[in-house]
């Protein structure tokens, strides 16, 4: 049966994604975002934004594990546990954990606050496996582009505060100062930006339906700003009302991460990728 698996995600990492494919990995999204609120509820853990800024570092993660994955520094059969979605899951389990363990400690007045040690729990690995994507881009030195990422980032960056303000100073939305929204734009415009400079001077292929239906309808990889925009604007407008109704603010973080996610988590894994020269 592992062999039957192992031939499959073999098959999957080949392969552009499919109606089936992406409609599967956004019910896994729903289906771990409700599990996410059960398992909250119970344990008592408030979802509030201290919460979901601090899980940032645990995204930060995943698409850290992603790319060394990308690498083909993991033996066989172990690379299999990092790639999409396994990656995420594993990453979200460690998380989990991590957060019980930081709010006991706050329970038992260990510390002040369980996001402090929540959040060194994901930026400490992080870092970690951000140092071996360091050693191993310097055995490669001829490969690395650092060019590509700081250009990525600074193309993120202006498309961020160009939407933001868009949407403070024209549709005059004063709640788009929100911390959970500006990480919002801000994982959306680097995957945007990332996306679009990969498919035009590095030779990546969009695998996504819908980017790839988009860009072959345009000609033009920088249409994905163009996606970005239409859904953001409509869906923030869409959860701020959804925000504001009775018992919705736990739902609304939840949503938001889910957003969140979507992101910056495969947007930090194309950066890097192309930083590195794989």
């Amino acid at each position: 049966m592992f062999e039957k698996f192992y031939e499959w995600i073999v098959e999957l990492e080949g392969s552009t994604y499919t109606v089936l494919q992406t409609l599967l990995y956004a019910l896994l999204v729903l289906a771990g975002l409700y599990i996410l609120y059960r398992w909250l509820n119970k344990t008592n853990i408030k979802i509030e934004t201290p919460l979901i800024l601090t899980g940032v570092s645990y995204i930060v993660l995943g698409g850290i594990l992603r790319v060394i994955e990308d690498t083909g520094m993991v033996p066989e059969p172990w690379w299999i546990l990092l790639v999409t979605p396994q990656v995420y899951i594993l990453t979200a389990i460690f998380a989990a954990v991590m957060l019980f363990i930081s709010y006991e400690l706050q329970k038992k007045k260990v510390v002040v606050s369980y996001t402090t040690p929540f959040m060194l729990g994901g930026i400490i690995p992080s870092l970690a496996a951000f140092g071996f994507l360091v050693w191993f881009g310097f055995a490669r030195a001829d490969n690395v582009d650092l060019a590509a990422g700081i250009f990525v980032l600074l193309i993120a960056a202006g498309a961020t505060a160009g939407l933001w303000a868009l949407l403070r100073y024209v549709f005059h939305w004063d709640y788009v100062n929100d911390p959970m929204y500006l990480v919002l734009l801000a994982g959306q415009m680097l995957d945007a930006s990332a996306t679009s400079y990969a498919l035009a001077y590095k030779g990546y292929i969009e695998q996504h339906v819908l980017g790839g239906t988009l860009i072959e309808l345009t000609g033009t990889p920088y249409v994905m700003f163009a996606l970005k925009i239409i859904v953001l604007i409509p869906a923030i407008w869409i959860l701020e009302k959804f925000r504001k109704e009775k018992g919705m603010e736990n739902i609304w973080h939840l949503v938001l991460l889910a957003m969140i996610i979507v992101g910056l988590a495969p947007g930090l894994r194309d950066v890097l990728r192309m930083v590195l020269g794989i």
